[in-house]
């Protein structure tokens, strides 16, 4: 591993100084330049080198660590999924492992803002270790039009890398990739609305450092999402009373109640129970509020109007009943800005103690950065791979190895292109509809992988981001899947139920098939299907 201290770009310098000559590397040559080593970006990156031996790539973030938003997170998040199958494929994040010293499911194994960026600085020491891997931290992407665009008698495009110091390399990739969700964390930027100069507001990591200034009687938590609870339960948990809290909840929102989506622990029986409701259902609301009724779902207030928001978020029952037991909620829209002694919603008004009260930022804009993905966008073009679209239900991990196992084995841009189902433009909304349009085109888009390519089975039954794969829901036992999928249960026929319940209109509040109805893609003649590997230019192996 290269040690940290001695990686290509480090911030040197407090200030950029602006690029002369002297500080001009020389080209640097690779297949892949990676911008972006968050989540996604990671993820590919980890199966790119994996699935292609030979496969050369340059990364660069502009922090000075990998994670992404995780660098700038809150002190006190988790995540909110088991760790088992958040990261990279090739590496165990989960800290619960069987006799064997295998990672296994667990619901409560849940790393933290901190574990996730060490652990995926490990992840970059496998990346460097193997020798096919250049990491620039600290650094700028100057991004060109003209240089994005390679020359077609010359695959190869230059690009331009400006670390903190000033430093300027020179890259020539043969294709750039790119990440387009933007995951912004309200650490990471200036309040979304117009807050008077005398208010105090944070960003949500300051809450454990208010709590302990007891300066304040009186904490106004804007956002109620992931975010907004994680503060509430926070405050709670740092001795604060409910009555001291005021939460402003602009929309109601589905939660996910982590005891009983995972009851068993990610067995088969499960899988069963979160799809049973969308198949015997004949409207999107009652097939959320069968879920509701079986204790995998719940809203704050459960005599409330039906939430029209849906993105993920999980909670415990215990977390809910915390929640719940917030009585200042206000129901008046988002907050559109704040005076010195009271705050305008879209509805309505009121008024707050300047110097008792703190306002804790929670806000966010679209779909936490995720699944905000135009019309039109394709993933794969000449000379570039966009990464962003979320193939599968609200995992980035997955959805970026699959995108980088399509790249490794295809070679035509247009069948890659054509394997992959997901929701843009107004189907991106982050609603239950569209969490149900979610799951029809995860399912698709596996279904064309394995008719396009039979072997890719094997991939996404053992990708450990994968969350149904042998590891995870199986235990390790292939024969536990094949049961389930095949026996009683029968899980590979209800899939296959549901899309054609979508695609036949079975949903009487859908009269569409979310812009991803098309039929699958047909296999085109082998010759120009498979990508070939040259077994006389094996790379370093990986990991």
């Amino acid at each position: 591993m290269t040690p940290k201290s001695e990686r290509i770009s480090t911030k040197e310098q407090n200030s950029v100084s602006p690029p002369s000559e002297k500080n001009i590397n020389a080209d640097l040559q690779c297949d892949y330049l990676v911008v972006g080593a968050g989540t996604t970006g990671m993820s590919f990156i980890d199966t790119l080198l994996t699935k292609n031996s030979t496969a050369t790539v340059v990364l660069v973030d502009r922090n000075s660590r990998p994670g992404g938003h995780w660098v700038q997170a809150y002190p006190f998040v988790r995540l909110h999924q088991p760790s088992c199958f958040y990261g990279v494929n090739s590496l165990p994040l989960g800290k619960v492992r069987n006799r064997r010293g295998r990672e296994i499911f667990d619901r409560d194994d849940r790393a933290t803002a901190t574990e996730v960026v060490e652990y995926y600085e490990k992840v970059i020491g496998q990346f460097e270790s193997c020798g096919r891997v250049k990491c620039f931290f600290d650094a700028e992407y100057k991004y060109a039009e003209s240089e994005t665009k390679p020359k077609s008698d010359n695959p190869a495009s230059s690009h331009t890398i400006i670390s903190g110091c000033g430093k300027v390399s020179k890259v020539r990739c043969t294709k750039l990739v790119t990440v387009s969700s933007n995951v912004v964390v309200p650490s990471m930027r200036k309040p979304l609305i117009p807050v008077h100069e005398s208010v105090e507001i944070i960003p949500v990591n300051g809450v454990p450092d208010a709590v302990t200034s007891e300066k304040y009687t009186n904490f106004v938590v804007l956002g109620a999402g992931k975010t907004g609870s994680d503060a509430v339960i926070e405050l709670l948990l740092k001795g604060i009373d409910p009555s001291q809290i005021k939460w402003i909840i602009s929309q109601d929102v589905w939660y996910f109640i982590r005891d009983v989506l995972y009851k068993d622990n990610g067995s088969f029986d499960e899988s069963v129970r979160g799809i049973r409701p969308f198949l015997e259902e004949f409207t999107v609301k009652d097939a959320f509020l069968a879920v509701e009724k079986s204790g995998q779902a719940a809203r704050l207030d459960p005599n409330g109007p039906f939430p029209e928001v849906c993105r993920g978020p999980q909670v415990s029952l215990k977390e809910m009943d915390m929640l719940r037991s917030i009585k200042d909620t206000v129901r008046l829209g988002r907050v559109v800005s704040i005076g010195a002694s009271d705050m305008t919603l879209e509805r309505g008004s009121l008024s707050f103690s300047n110097s008792q009260t703190l306002f804790v930022d929670c806000m966010v804009e679209g779909f936490y950065g995720y699944g905000t993905v135009k019309e039109g966008f394709k993933i794969f073009e000449p000379g570039r791979v966009n990464l962003g679209p979320l193939f599968m239900v609200f995992n980035p991990s997955f959805s970026s190895a699959i995108t980088a196992y399509v790249e490794s084995t295809f070679v035509s841009d247009e069948i890659k292109n054509s394997i992959f189902f997901f929701l843009a433009g107004k189907y991106s909304l982050g609603t239950p509809t569209t969490m149900l349009g979610g799951v029809y085109a995860q399912m698709k888009t596996m279904n064309a992988l394995m008719k396009l390519h039979p072997p890719a089975a094997k991939f996404l039954l053992y990708s450990r981001t994968n969350p149904d794969s042998v590891n995870n829901r199986a235990g390790g036992s292939l024969l536990k899947l094949l049961w389930a999928s095949f026996g009683p249960l029968q899980l590979a026929k209800k899939g296959g139920i549901f899309v054609k319940k979508v695609e036949d209109g079975g949903f009487s509040d859908i009269d569409h098939c979310f812009g991803v109805g098309r039929p699958l893609p047909t296999k085109p003649s082998s010759k120009f299907l498979l990508r070939k590997t040259n077994a006389k230019k094996l790379g370093h192996r990986y990991p």
